[in-house]
């Protein structure tokens, strides 16, 4: 008899066993999997930063490249012209406190900085109507296209 209890003991602590190996099992996955989306979702959310981010910086440039050619013309600024400068200047600052929420990628952040840096200096080569440095205009240019394509790979690292 004592050993028809110890049998079923066995039995049922050999069940409760593989009950709990499957739990865990099912939990160790359901884990991974929930690890993986959020992974999926932040991965999401960044490429979403850097495509607005690349929209903001275009734009901005576009703008500024505007200033350049009214310049070359001998023409100061309009309130229209000052206004769709400063309109893309603020999308693209909002653009990148958009990718400053979702990393802290400092690599990332650094290329971001430097956009902005170079948008601005874009700009600045050109301080007044037939005032336009070519040469800076041309350097920062072909630094801020780069840099538009350093970014653009951000996105598939």
């Amino acid at each position: 008899m004592t050993g028809a209890i110890v049998a079923a003991a066995a039995a049922l602590v050999s069940a409760l066993s593989g009950v709990l190996l499957q739990a865990l099992i099912g939990e160790r996955r359901a884990r991974a999997e929930r690890e993986r989306q959020e992974a999926e979702r932040r991965r999401a959310e960044l490429i979403e930063a850097v495509r607005n981010l690349l929209g903001a910086y275009v734009r901005f440039r576009d703008q500024q490249y505007r200033k350049i050619r009214a310049r070359r013309m001998g023409r100061d600024d309009t309130y229209e012209s000052i206004d769709g400068r400063y309109e893309a200047r603020s999308t693209f600052t909002e653009a990148i406190d958009g990718v400053h929420a979702v990393t802290d990628d400092q690599d990332l952040l650094a290329s971001v900085e430097e956009a902005r840096r170079l948008v601005l200096a874009l700009g600045d080569a050109a301080p007044a109507p037939g005032q336009v440095d070519e040469a800076e205009v041309a350097r920062i240019g072909e630094l801020a296209r780069q840099k538009h394509t350093a970014l653009r790979r951000a996105l598939h690292p």
